[in-house]
């Protein structure tokens, strides 16, 4: 597969906008979160945090934990490919999504950042341990989908309001494992680290050995009693239709179950949501021991 390195670009109730309503985005103060973020990633690898603008307050974790500037990623990361970045300048925060090469390996990999001035105060990262497999395919990643970067018509459109919404519901339906409380688009998907994990023939092959839809994913955790913690919406995009959205979610064991993936799911996901329904979603997670919180 052709390796595909993307850079941060500009482009010039779930309740749609008006229709024939104008959609404004502040293109410029988008411009200015993606250049902290491509700096910031430049830091890492090249292995200086002074290459990026550090607040003195700057925090960050990766997978969870405290992370001081010069270690983690700063000390391991050699590349970034196939990244997808999102910006809210009403937020001051980004969230990319690709691939890190660290180690000679590529890890699926997810990063928040928040900017407050002209400074980085926060990052918070997921470094996948899990790249391929029945629920990951790290190469998949490497060629972003235009689908989420695509604007959507006014009409078609939801307010931030309804944004947020949607990402919510879906947490609240994986909580209740019930998925008729989220609304899906006929053609909508899911994808974990990169896998597609539902209308898809090879989850025939895993332990679930059936062909899921979106919902039906969420109803078939019931016996997992998810609980999805300390959800965060630090991007929304009314243009392109993006939630980007933060949780916890702890999926506890299953006696008798052939999944062995329990644990404490931590995720960061893109929603693209068009005509009031979740259209597509894209999630990085890295499981961690039960119980672990967020650290934010």
């Amino acid at each position: 597969m052709e390796i595909v390195k993307v850079k941060y670009r500009r482009q010039a109730g779930m309740r749609t906008l008006a229709s024939g309503a104008g959609i404004e985005h502040d293109w410029e103060s988008e411009r200015v979160l993606f250049g902290h973020g491509e700096r910031f990633l430049d830091s890492l690898v090249g292995h200086d945090p002074g290459l990026a603008s550090l607040a003195r307050s700057f925090r960050a974790t990766e997978n969870a934990s405290e992370t001081a500037p010069g270690h983690g990623l700063w000390a391991t990361a050699e590349d970034f490919l196939g990244l997808q970045t999102f910006a809210d300048p009403v937020q001051g925060q980004l969230m990319t999504m690709g691939v890190v090469v660290t180690a000679g390996q590529r890890r699926p990999f997810g990063l928040r950042l928040r900017v407050v001035g002209d400074e980085v105060t926060e990052a918070e990262a997921v470094i996948s341990t899990d790249p391929s497999g029945h629920f990951a395919d790290v190469d998949q990643l490497l060629a972003p989908d235009v689908l989420y970067d695509a604007p959507v018509p006014p009409d078609r459109a939801c307010d931030r309001d309804g944004l947020v919404l949607a990402a919510d519901s879906y947490w609240t339906a994986l909580q209740e494992s019930d998925g008729s409380l989220a609304r899906f688009g006929y053609r909508c998907d899911r994808y974990d680290n990169g896998k597609k994990v539902t209308n898809t023939l090879t989850t025939l092959l895993s332990p679930d050995a059936t062909v899921h839809t979106v919902a039906s994913c969420l109803n078939n955790t019931r016996g997992a009693r998810p609980k999805a913690r300390g959800r965060r919406c630090p991007v929304v995009d009314v243009a392109r239709g993006i939630a980007a959205s933060v949780v916890v979610v702890d999926f506890h064991p299953v006696p008798g179950s052939p999944r062995p993936d329990n644990g404490s799911f931590y995720m960061m996901a893109l929603f693209k949501v068009v005509d009031n329904e979740i259209r597509s979603i894209d999630e990085i997670r890295e499981i961690l021991p039960l119980g672990t919180a967020s650290a934010w």
